[in-house]
């Protein structure tokens, strides 16, 4: 299971670079329980797209944190608008549930960047570099 986008870039050593995004897709749509983040209908393989919650439009990025299972209604009703200005209580699906869920999401799938005065590299494997806290 892809908890960041390091499994992906692990991935990448075992299976092609389509693959490998096909399976970083997949696990982002099973986390969501195969439902639209913003109106929670439930979607298929044929129906779930992915959003980047902060469009790349504005600076957002392709990493896990940025990025939600969404039906290709809301996909394109969002389109490059930010979720504040579009996920708002008139908003015919806006649930407050769902947008602590979104926030919670980016929250806990950012990138945790540990400061390297505390911090020492150490190598797992042949293919693993983390970080270990002194």
């Amino acid at each position: 299971m892809f908890t960041c986008e390091q499994d992906l870039l692990k991935n990448l050593i075992v299976l092609s670079p389509k693959n490998a995004r096909r399976e970083f897709r997949q696990r982002i749509f099973e986390e969501w329980n195969w439902k639209c983040a913003y109106c929670d209908k439930h979607l298929t393989t044929n129906t779930a797209t992915i959003d980047h919650i902060v469009p790349k439009y504005r600076g957002g990025h392709n990493t896990k944190s940025n990025m939600c299972c969404c039906c290709s209604d809301c996909n394109k009703d969002k389109a490059t608008t930010p979720l504040e200005q579009w996920y708002i209580s008139s908003y015919i699906h806006y649930s407050e549930t769902r947008l602590d869920k979104i926030k919670s999401w980016m929250e806990h799938n950012s990138l945790k960047l540990l400061s390297t005065d505390k911090t020492s590299p150490n190598i797992d494997n042949e293919f693993c570099l983390n970080w270990s806290t002194s």
